[in-house]
């Protein structure tokens, strides 16, 4: 074959290897990143040429080639190098070549101008080769002779050799048709192998116009690069950049790590007050912008004026608001600083900062005189903090003005969730972390010092110095194991020990499949005969019999197909009111909204549950037992047991279920300690069987729409039935309620419907008197059945409307009636009817302007009050499917069925219109509120609020 045909078999095979075997670039990117190590590759079986001797010039390019799969040799195993390669073997080897470019295999990218422009001259050279093979075909297509014309001339020789002709012509005949036969022979082969190369011909038509756009390519790069050569640098200039850039990123590392220090604080003023104009009766407000642009806003928050009490609901809507005046302003600044480090190296500090504060609060007396924060102690230092590490372990300390928080266990120094100050601690906080690489256990440690003093006319929980310390160790890796010890100075002296430890391999949330968890704490008072009294003159002994103690414990163990629970406690009535703890969360204060305790006091008990996870099949069952703390012959024992079973289909559950309660082996309908109607935690989060804590039995359905595996998302009901079987009360109870949350065209839609009916023999008022011997009160009820229903509808801002508004609009409307009759009596019936609607403009005249205005109207009959809520969930219940009540309960009493045998007596409404205008953290707003009394007109009031505030932080 031609020299140009090699070249371009030669350079294709050798472009296949570089494409194979070149290094790709490395990513332009300034993070290293992990080399991925590929997948072991089994090497194709590559024949052997026998007749290629070993130091051949042409060995490594034949081995390459054969390695590739382009030539594979002889049949015999030999290659023939000495012999002139055929066409049609050129044509086979292009075609493999062609079929590994189609495949990606072949990178013509990598090929030099100058190979692409030899291939291209030798592909169309080889192309008219053999289009002029291909017009010899034609010729011979045009003057060949078939095998019918030989056939039929072979039957007219023999007929001239059968009738004797001249044996001459006959033989020179017979001459030309062997001659002609060879020809037809030559044709067939030939044609044939016209036909095998068709396909190789129009692959290599398709690879010309491939290298002909890739040359293209190619010289407008080289152009583009030749006209841009002039701004290229060079190498030196380079290199000379690079070094300004280390420099430059040597000296930004310094300055990030040298210290640095800034001024920054809040300036945050509160002009305005909500007072009456008219009548004396105050009342709440917040019942009417709750969940809307203005919540709070009037708010005299959760320290009830007219209760002088945490609110019982831990809303602010038991709390009236129409009481507020103060002027307020307050500035707040601090310097903070960062990266400090002492000379050695030993104590590292990262972030530290000291903060100032400016009180300008105070109140214009009716005499025009004024008291107040400002008048007394205007600057003050808030708080100062630190964090860092000393010689590798990790510290942080905290110094607070008046409300220092810290917490050693459940009942031991549990001051960290004391909102109000119930307890004014200005103190210190010291946390100091080991390093677990260095020191064994990993132990940790937290030092409390301050000084408190009483804020709300608690009892004596903190009072004077105070100081404590709190070591907790990491024993094999298990979970925290700590001892304390607490003080107060002339008050009490506590020891404490708390545990929370998992075993067995921790999942991806690192939850162990056992667990326990607990906590020990014994507090002796400081008095005189007790041994830690100032000039006291006790014993050890008296010390210890004199303690208080706190004891319990909880075990959970995972195992797959169920989850077991148990615990046990022991807690003295001393630690109520959170006196012997040392402990302002669980104030009376606070009526048990702040506390962290799993156990009340004055208890000793233990119990048990198991819930099983057996895929559609739901079983639980729990059992409980405790008597007072302090016992004696008399003492009375509560047992309450329960069982559950039933089927699952994803979030949709029915089960049924059996529960007994006893005191002192006699029924009872409840137990009130524990029993909670319609309550939805399983008994210590594992066994959930309805209506614990009760003598009842029913039957439960219910799906939970917010679950993942809901089977129709966004909607949740409920349908239930519970008979309290106890002689007294024997009670049925039917509840069937439904929510649902979803979008319809672009409107966010939630309605919700409820209907309650509580049954008791005779529709008669009946007393479970079987708790009289006990702390938790008697129960009483009466047949009455609820309807409730509302929906809340949203829009977000309409972007392609002018001043881009946003609507809302709620309603509820709750109809209770004595007996099961369902009309309304405008005497006997108790109704809530609640609305709110609402439009707020988000891009107002100017940019970032928002302008909001709002209505709201409450009414209630024959409910306890309507001035506030009262319902021991308030506002948690409005818009709830699962409760009877708005703002109000059915009955004068709790949010239960066990309220008492009547309605309330108040009937009225609260109504009114409010505005807002917000820029960029200043905010105006401004209402007008009416308290309608329908039995007592004379005690109606309105109220006026009007309210400026901003807050400027730097």
């Amino acid at each position: 074959m031609k020299k140009s045909l090699f070249v371009l078999t030669a350079a294709l095979s050798f472009g296949f290897a570089a494409a194979q075997t070149a290094t790709p670039a490395a990513p332009a990117t300034a993070t290293p990143t992990a080399t991925p190590v590929p997948a072991p590759v089994v090497a194709p079986q590559v024949p052997t040429l026998s007749d290629v001797p070993a130091g051949h010039w042409a060995k490594d390019a034949i081995d390459r080639l054969v390695s590739q799969g382009i030539i594979l040799g002889y049949p015999d195993g030999t290659y023939r190098g000495t012999q002139n390669l055929t066409r049609y073997e050129a044509a086979v080897i292009l075609a493999r070549l062609l079929d590994q470019v189609r495949q990606g295999q072949v990178n013509t990218g990598n090929l030099s101008p100058e190979t692409l422009t030899s291939l291209q001259n030798a592909i169309q050279e080889l192309a008219a080769d053999l289009t002029a093979l291909g017009v010899r075909v034609s010729d011979l297509e045009e003057n060949a002779v078939n095998r019918e014309d030989f056939t039929r001339l072979e039957a007219r020789v023999e007929e001239l050799a059968a009738a004797r002709g001249d044996a001459d012509a006959i033989a020179q005949l017979q001459s030309q048709i062997a001659d002609l036969t060879a020809r037809a022979d030559d044709y067939d082969a030939l044609r044939a192998d016209i036909d095998d190369n068709a396909s190789s011909i129009a692959a290599l038509n398709d690879l010309t116009v491939l290298l002909n756009q890739d040359i293209l390519n190619l010289q407008d790069r080289v152009s583009a690069v030749e006209s841009a050569q002039a701004d290229f640098v060079q190498r030196a200039d380079f290199d000379t950049l690079a070094g300004r850039v280390g420099t430059i990123d040597t000296r930004v590392t310094t300055l990030e790590n040298a210290p640095r220090f800034s001024v920054s604080g809040t300036i945050a003023a509160q002009f305005g007050d909500i007072n009456l104009t008219r009548g004396t009766t105050h009342f709440d407000v917040d019942r009417l912008t709750r969940q809307t642009f203005a919540d709070g806003v009037f708010s005299s928050g959760l320290n009830c004026p007219n209760t002088g009490l945490f609110s019982a609901s831990n809303t602010n809507v038991e709390c009236v608001d129409t009481t507020e005046g103060p002027y307020r302003a307050d500035i707040e600044f601090g310097i903070r600083a960062s990266n400090l480090t002492t000379a050695n190296g030993q104590i590292v500090v990262n972030n530290a900062a000291i903060n100032f504060g400016i009180d300008n609060e105070f109140v214009i007396n009716s005499d025009g005189s004024a008291t107040g924060g400002f008048l007394n102690n205007p600057v003050y230092l808030g708080s100062a903090s630190a964090d860092g590490a000393i010689a590798g372990n990790k510290f942080d300390v905290r110094y607070e003005r008046t409300n220092s928080k810290f917490k050693f266990n459940d009942y031991l120094f549990a001051n960290d969730n004391d909102t109000e100050e119930v307890t004014q601690r200005r103190g210190v906080v010291i946390n100091i972390a080991a390093n677990p690489n260095e020191v064994a256990l990993a132990p940790k440690f937290t030092v409390v010092v301050g000084n408190a003093r009483n804020n709300r006319g608690t009892p004596n929980i903190l009072v004077g110095d105070y100081y404590g310390v709190r070591a907790a160790v990491n024993p094999f890796g298990l979970g925290e194991l700590a001892l304390s010890y607490a003080q107060n100075a002339n008050n009490r002296s506590a020891f404490g020990v708390d545990y929370n430890l998992g075993f067995g391999s921790r999942n991806a949330e690192g939850n162990a499949p056992f667990t326990v968890t607990g906590a020990y704490v014994a507090s002796i008072p400081n008095s005189a005969a007790g041994f830690f009294g100032p000039g006291g003159t006790g014993t050890v002994q008296n010390a210890f019999e004199s303690r208080a103690q706190a004891f319990y414990t909880n075990a959970v163990a995972d195992f797959g197909i169920a989850r077991v629970g148990a615990n046990f406690r022991a807690i003295d009535p001393r630690f109520d009111g959170g006196v012997a703890g040392m402990s302002a969360n669980d104030a009376a204060y606070y009526q048990g909204n702040k506390t962290s305790r799993p156990w009340d006091p004055d208890q000793v008990g233990f119990g048990a549950g198991v819930g099983t996870n057996l895929g559609p099949v739901a079983l639980a069952a729990y059992g409980d037992t405790y008597v007072p703390y302090f016992t004696d012959v008399s003492t009375i024992r509560r047992t309450s047991f329960g069982v559950s079973a039933g089927a699952r289909l994803g979030a949709l559950s029915l089960v049924g279920f059996y529960n007994r309660a006893t005191e002192d082996n006699a029924l009872i309908s409840a137990d009130g300690n524990f029993f909670a109607y319609n309550l939805t935690t399983p008994y210590q989060d594992v066994a959930d069987v309805p209506f614990a804590f009760s003598s009842t039995f029913g039957a439960r359905l219910r799906h939970d729409g917010a679950a993942p595996n809901a089977l129709v998302p966004g909607l949740s009901f409920t349908v239930a039935y519970a008979r309290f079987y106890e002689d007294e009360l024997r009670a049925n109870d039917f509840q069937a309620y439904a929510n649902y949350t979803g979008t319809l065209f672009g409107v966010r839609v939630e309605p919700f419907a409820r209907y309650h009916l509580f049954n008791t023999p005779g529709n008669a008022s009946v007393t479970d008197t079987g708790n009289t011997s006990y702390t938790a009160p008697n129960l009483t009820a009466q047949t009455y059945n609820t309807i409730k229903y509302g929906v809340k509808l949203s829009t977000q801002p309409l972007t392609g409307v002018f001043f881009q508004p946003s609507v809302f609009l709620n309603f509820a409307n709750r109809i209770t009636n004595p007996g099961t009759q369902v009309q309304v009596n405008a005497t006997g019936t108790a109704t809530e009817l609640f609305g709110q609607t609402g439009v707020s403009f988000n891009q107002f005249l100017a940019p970032n302007l928002k302008a909001s205005l709002g209505y709201a109207y409450y009414q209630g009959f024959n409910v306890a009050s309507t001035a506030t809520g009262t319902s021991a969930s308030a506002a948690s219940a409005t818009y709830s499917a699962a409760a009877d009540r708005i703002y109000a309960s059915p009955f004068s009493g709790g949010g239960t069925p066990f309220g008492g045998d009547n309605f309330g007596t108040q009937s009225g409404r609260v109504q009114g219109v409010f505005a807002q205008l917000d820029w960029n953290g200043l905010s105006a707003n401004y209402g007008v509120f009416y308290q309608d009394d329908f039995d007592t007109p004379a005690n109606s009031s309105v109220a006026q609020g009007f309210k400026v505030a901003y807050t400027f932080k730097f």
